[in-house]
């Protein structure tokens, strides 16, 4: 396997920028992120995505093996692991950002990944939340949840809270999100066995839309102008006619 640089390349930082990044891009920004904060930490962290961030992570473990000794869980929410089918319109008459034909379903970039032999790389836990009601992200339900991943627990939030209506941003906030990631951190363990599990989550779960000291109002507030906000961030990226071609590295098989 070709050697993989150790810190970003590129002259633009993930952090000075709203725009969306493509993933080869932006991982490179997460593996020197976890490098450094397991440095500062001197102990194993521990690591939440939201979306694209959800399937940064697996990126990051699977092509960067070396820092998977330096986490100890991996909590994804609305991941975009298996694409979406719910981007459309990207055409050679119909430029979208780079990032949104990768995270595409049947993308080059995820057959890449999902061709791999591990979906959950390590001994690292692996947990991941999804909503059935998430309109950017699908599909969620039935026999592949493109969130879901093979050898993690996963979790769909109409299943603990049934009935709840969670948006793809407001899935980061949801109570059962945040349960599910108190509750991994708080169990040791390697693989499923550190994973969280809704058997454990507390009885009060459902009773609240929202993450533990999140007021409700401005919660919703913040949601409700997300969307605004993501289309801002679209509108400012810059358009390609086709999807990036893969990197050979992210086309070779990994350890």
């Amino acid at each position: 396997m070709a050697k993989m640089p150790s810190r970003p390349t590129g002259t633009r930082s993930a952090t000075s920028t709203s725009r969306p990044s493509p993933p080869p891009t932006s991982v490179q920004y997460l593996v020197h992120a976890l490098r450094r904060e397991y440095a500062r930490a001197g102990r194993k962290i521990s690591l939440f995505g939201i979306s694209q961030g959800g399937l940064l992570a697996r990126f990051a473990l699977t092509y960067w093996p070396d820092v998977r000794h330096e986490l100890s869980d991996v909590l994804s929410a609305a991941g975009t692991h298996h694409g979406t089918t719910v981007f459309g319109g990207c055409s050679t008459t119909s430029p979208c950002p780079p990032a949104n034909w990768q995270q595409i379903k049947g993308s080059k970039l995820l057959e890449a990944l999902n061709a791999q032999p591990d979906e959950t790389p390590g001994s690292v836990s692996y947990t991941t939340v999804r909503s059935a009601t998430d309109e950017t992200v699908q599909p969620q339900t039935g026999k592949r949840p493109t969130s879901a991943l093979e050898g993690a627990r996963n979790i769909l939030v109409q299943r603990v809270c049934p009935g709840r209506t969670t948006t793809h941003i407001g899935t980061a906030v949801d109570s059962v999100t945040f349960a599910a990631f108190v509750d991994a951190i708080h169990h040791r363990g390697k693989g499923k066995n550190g994973a969280a599990k809704v058997s454990r989550f507390r009885g009060d779960v459902c009773d609240h839309p929202y993450a533990n000291g999140l007021e409700e109002a401005k919660t919703s507030a913040f949601l409700s102008a997300s969307g605004g906000l993501i289309g801002s961030q679209q509108a400012e990226a810059p358009k390609v006619r086709a999807e990036p071609r893969v990197r050979r590295v992210f086309r070779r098989a990994t350890p």
